[in-house]
């Protein structure tokens, strides 16, 4: 090894080392889960469809629904749902209902709230943090764990649809952990980076991907205490 990579290699060793040991002495800052998410995602979107008719806005909702799935190849133009979806939208417009414009307005309501869910908080990024939360298991076998996601209620990803990508921690451990159940809360203590991860989760009926905004690694875990 010559001089030069040997001094690159023994200062690489030292910031390391005084990067651990800077993280082994502080104090970690605790935020909650509002704190993941942009300032603009706390004032709710709203609803294009509030000021219509109750069974209209579900008949708008349904055939917005339906198109998404079809868009994204869960169903076909000659599926049941999308060819009644075609007759809703034949049967609205014979009675003078706008349904393109309608829908356009839907359309760029959910597109705003999609990039909110995506949106991850810049100045988190590197600092050290504590955060309460429900470990997500990506394998639960009754085992050690030593990675898994962290969401802010029981039960998200597996009996409701996931949570928003910056409401999802991915945690590698720096010890395996032993989760005993889904219930029980508990605290995170690492750095935090914007990196994100997406993830296959077991579900009630299945497994599906998930997408954490936000990595935690060489975590601590502990189980909750106020």
């Amino acid at each position: 090894m010559n001089f030069a990579r040997f001094r690159l290699v023994v200062t690489a060793l030292v910031v390391s080392t005084l990067f651990a040991a800077s993280a082994a002495g502080q104090t970690p800052r605790q935020v909650t889960w509002e704190d993941l998410a942009p300032t603009e995602a706390i004032k709710p979107l709203e609803d294009p469809f509030a000021h219509l008719e109750p069974a209209l806005a579900a008949k708008l909702y349904g055939i917005a629904s339906v198109r998404q799935q079809k868009e994204l190849g869960f169903l076909s133009e000659v599926s049941p749902e999308y060819e009644m979806v075609v007759e809703t939208i034949d049967d609205l417009r014979s009675k003078g209902v706008d349904v393109d414009a309608l829908l356009v307005s839907f359309e760029e309501v959910d597109a705003e709230a999609r990039r909110l869910d995506r949106t991850v908080v810049d100045r988190l990024d590197g600092q050290f943090i504590r955060l309460p939360g429900y470990a997500l298991p990506l394998e639960y076998d009754g085992a050690a764990i030593e990675e898994f996601l962290l969401v802010p209620y029981v039960g998200a990803c597996i009996h409701v649809p996931p949570p928003p990508q910056n409401q999802i921690v991915f945690v590698k451990l720096a010890e395996p952990f032993v989760v005993t159940d889904l219930f029980t809360p508990v605290w995170i203590v690492g750095r935090v980076t914007l990196k994100s991860a997406q993830k296959i989760v077991p579900l009630s009926d299945g497994k599906a991907p998930v997408t954490a905004g936000y990595t935690v690694e060489a975590a601590k875990v502990e189980i909750y205490k106020e």
